[in-house]
């Protein structure tokens, strides 16, 4: 793993264990299971460096030198409370104990201040005294979006948020304006899909993961040919294919470790949950429904839900189910690291004539490799 990757990791365990001993019980799953990460992954870490700097400044948190932009919600908040309790700057030496990570996480929490007596052993925490230079932001890290996407995933929860709660007032106008930015984005940055596939927000996954698809499925349909008109309609079909998951326990969406048979039945429920709810909605098209149904429905039939109709996968189907296998094999999660994309590409091809449609697939293929070349594979009108 990278140390930008390593560093990552380390920040978003960080983030979740803060999260988890605001709300939960020392001795809970949900503090426990990212407490054994984060000590596991720090002390990787101390042992390769000899220590470890981790600095919040403004609305960045610097690890190593490394910055990380404070893209989520939850690294708002650490740093928020960081600032709050006086501490800029963190240094982790080799040998820490999960006990000494659950009291400092505790106390930036909200734990009293009784909590600093003892001896730390493995921890020093104050301000920064001088600032030594940063690495820069460069378009590699993917920690800041495209300036003409600025605050989509935060329009996109509040879309997907009230499609939900109070369907007969939601409204997609502003679903359809993050495909507008989107397909005006594909045109003046090549490499979008490049840079959108490093904005992970961790505590905000199924919007990213949205996002990210979304940008994937619009580049496909504008390297086939569609008509901007049908672009937009698969670009909003995309943008809504998780829907469904809005609709599951956080608590089985959130878990960190493998779920077991009755949490992955359940969670096999979003995408007949999600159709079923936007079979409510004045969508003006009925593609996010189907895609949102289909999109874990293999070309050889497999996968989930079981489907008893004749009829062919939607292409637009197709091509959303490829997108979102590719970003969620790029995407960190708490269970396990992203892939690179020769591991990501590599798994893909093995699914190549059985999960996935061949000419689809080839198509995506060579949108990575060539995305400002345009192709011609069937259409949604074949």
């Amino acid at each position: 793993m990278k140390a930008r990757d390593a560093f990552r990791a380390i920040l978003f365990d960080l983030v979740q264990l803060f999260q988890a001993v605001s709300i939960y019980p020392e001795t809970h799953q949900y503090v426990q299971e990212p407490l054994a990460r984060l000590q596991r992954r720090l002390r990787e870490e101390t042992k390769r460096l000899g220590s470890l700097t981790i600095g919040f400044l403004g609305d960045r948190v610097v690890i190593e030198q490394i910055p990380f932009l404070a893209t989520t919600t939850g690294i708002r908040r650490l740093i928020r409370k960081m600032n709050e309790r006086g501490i800029e700057k963190v240094v982790v030496s080799d040998g820490i104990e999960a006990e000494e990570v659950k009291r400092f996480v505790g106390y930036v929490a909200g734990a009293p201040p009784e909590t600093l007596e003892g001896e730390w052993r493995s921890i020093v925490f104050g301000r920064i005294t001088g600032v030594e230079d940063l690495a820069p932001l460069d378009g590699e890290s993917g920690e800041s979006p495209p300036p003409l996407l600025g605050g989509a995933a935060e329009i996109l929860k509040e879309v997907m948020r009230s499609l939900v709660t109070d369907p007969r007032r939601a409204d997609v106008g502003e679903g359809r304006d993050i495909v507008a930015a989107v397909m005006k984005a594909l045109r003046e940055e090549e490499y979008l899909i490049d840079r959108m596939i490093g904005l992970q927000a961790h505590d905000d996954y199924t919007v990213t993961h949205s996002l990210n698809v979304c940008v994937m499925a619009v580049a496909q349909a504008t390297r086939l040919g569609f008509p901007d008109s049908s672009v937009n309609e698969v670009g909003l079909a995309a943008l809504l294919h998780d829907i469904g998951k809005e609709l599951v326990p956080r608590e089985i969406l959130n878990k960190p470790g493998k779920l077991n048979r009755e949490e992955f039945a359940r969670i096999s429920q979003h995408p007949s949950l999600g159709a079923i709810h936007l079979k409510k909605l004045s969508l003006e098209t009925d593609l996010p429904l189907i895609v949102c149904y289909e999109h874990h429905v293999r070309y050889d039939y497999s996968g989930y839900p079981k489907v008893r109709y004749p009829e062919k996968l939607h292409p637009v189907s197709l091509m959303t189910q490829i997108a979102d296998v590719y970003d969620a094999l790029r995407t960190y999660r708490p269970y396990r690291p992203s892939l690179d994309q020769e591991t990501t590409l590599k798994i893909l091809r093995e699914g190549r004539g059985t999960e996935f449609h061949p000419l689809y697939f080839d198509n995506f293929l060579e949108l990575l490799s060539s995305p400002g070349e345009t192709g011609s594979v069937p259409t949604c009108s074949s």
